[in-house]
């Protein structure tokens, strides 16, 4: 930290006594309510399933394309985002995104068309790409950096939160207005009053620090991609970035998307029943990550947890698609205990932070998520298309029909994606800061 002080005088000094932690926490709550705002939007199509396949008269494998393109935008801009953050801070991104996050959520809306819907759901994933990169950078800027794995907890719950009302309520809602009605008329104001208050009080550094871009006369963007080349070849990055990504797959695929026509299917449900049980699954990993990260940085270790977590994963994963004659009330549970087990995911943002210097957190933490999240952009088409081929051709009401058997085919791949997450344990290392001895 004194190199890079040394380096930069501008570079705001971590180590000393910090403004008011209750400024800290009010500035970066904006930014947290953000990707709060963009799981909803991420996770609409999973409680719309049969309205998109009916009104765009689509299949299973075009539905999973659909809400792929938010990934494609999502993942290939992590890099450039990361870049831009490092070089001129969070806030100028961050009042752009909400706003395209809200034209995006407008246009597809308002789409009769299957490309246009796509080309709306690729708004959103630009937008959305700002969101926990914004967070993670606020709080690297604004915090102290133990406590950064408490930001990340933090954030992971203002995630889940958006998640719990982008299933339950958010079909209940559709249920009352249509799924047009719910999106122009509910969701797209709630963004745009978002992006005024980002406007109004969010600030790259506190009042103590400079009012302007953190990193600036030394961080070129020559020395950025320095930075971007140092990690790009760093092995511990990726395998830290491939556990991430498939511990993910249970989010991506089962409840984001395919799990609530799942559980309708398996209990004969209606949706917003079935999004009640998938909900369990965020407060699972809303309880769960703060209190993974806490325990985490009480027993100072990122490793233990996030193999115990994989291991949790698989048996919980397992049950929920595969065991048999599950009460309903005992699948409440199992998706909690699901998400209390993915909650040891976001350590790899901490631990990829603590592999680099602070000039490089905006681009690494990019990089990682950019890895985490092209693994879903293929996982959602590809059980789509596993649903097709299985598929025996039949048409209920205009939307094809899947069994239990075929959903239990397609989904083979959340338990199989777990199972190497485990597998790549030995390659991950211990990042926790230990304390040097003078």
């Amino acid at each position: 930290m004194a190199e890079l002080k040394s380096r930069n005088p501008h570079l705001m000094d971590h180590t000393a006594p910090i403004h008011s932690e209750t400024k800290a926490w009010f500035v970066w709550s904006f930014a947290a309510f953000f990707y709060l705002y963009q799981f909803v939007l991420r996770n609409f199509p999973g409680v719309m399933t049969e309205d998109i396949m009916r009104d765009f008269s689509v299949d299973a494998c075009s539905l999973g394309v659909l809400t792929a393109f938010y990934l494609i935008s999502y993942s290939s801009l992590q890099i450039p985002v990361g870049l831009a953050m490092d070089k001129f801070g969070p806030t100028r991104l961050l009042r752009g995104a909400v706003l395209l996050c809200a034209l995006g959520t407008a246009v597809f809306a308002m789409s009769h068309s299957f490309y246009f819907a796509c080309f709306g759901r690729l708004l959103i994933g630009m937008g959305a790409t700002c969101a926990f990169l914004g967070s993670l950078k606020l709080g690297t800027l604004w915090f102290h950096p133990e406590r950064l794995a408490l930001v990340v907890g933090l954030t992971m719950l203002a995630s889940t939160i958006g998640a719990t009302f982008g299933q339950a309520p958010l079909a209940l809602l559709i249920d009352m207005l249509g799924w047009r009605a719910a999106l122009l008329y509910v969701v797209v104001p709630i963004g745009l009053v978002l992006a005024a208050c980002v406007w109004v009080f969010v600030r790259d550094t506190p009042p103590e620090g400079p009012l302007k871009p953190i990193l600036e006369s030394d961080t070129t963007l020559k020395t950025l991609f320095i930075h971007l080349k140092d990690i790009v070849i760093d092995y511990r990055i990726w395998a830290l970035g491939f556990y991430g990504a498939l511990m993910y797959i249970p989010m991506l695929a089962f409840v984001d998307l395919w799990g609530i026509p799942f559980l309708t299917k398996l209990y004969g449900i209606e949706r917003a029943v079935a999004g009640s049980i998938t909900t369990m699954f965020y407060v699972g990993v809303g309880i769960g990550c703060p209190v993974v990260a806490i325990v985490s940085d009480y027993f100072q270790v990122r490793k233990v947890p996030m193999a115990i977590g994989a291991i949790l994963s698989i048996l919980f994963n397992g049950i929920i698609i595969y065991m048999p004659d599950i009460p309903i009330s005992m699948m409440y549970g199992l998706l909690f205990a699901a998400g209390v087990s993915f909650s040891a995911q976001p350590l790899i943002f901490a631990s990829v932070c603590q592999l680099t210097p602070l000039t490089s957190n905006g681009t690494v933490i990019s990089f990682t998520n950019m890895i985490v999240m092209m693994l879903g952009l293929i996982m959602q088409p590809l059980v789509g298309w596993f649903l097709d081929f299985v598929w025996s051709g039949t048409v209920v009401n205009g939307v094809p029909y899947y069994n239990i058997a075929d959903y239990r085919f397609a989904l083979l791949s959340i338990p199989l994606s777990l199972a190497l997450a485990l597998l790549l344990m030995p390659f991950i290392p211990e990042t926790f800061p230990r304390q040097k001895k003078n």
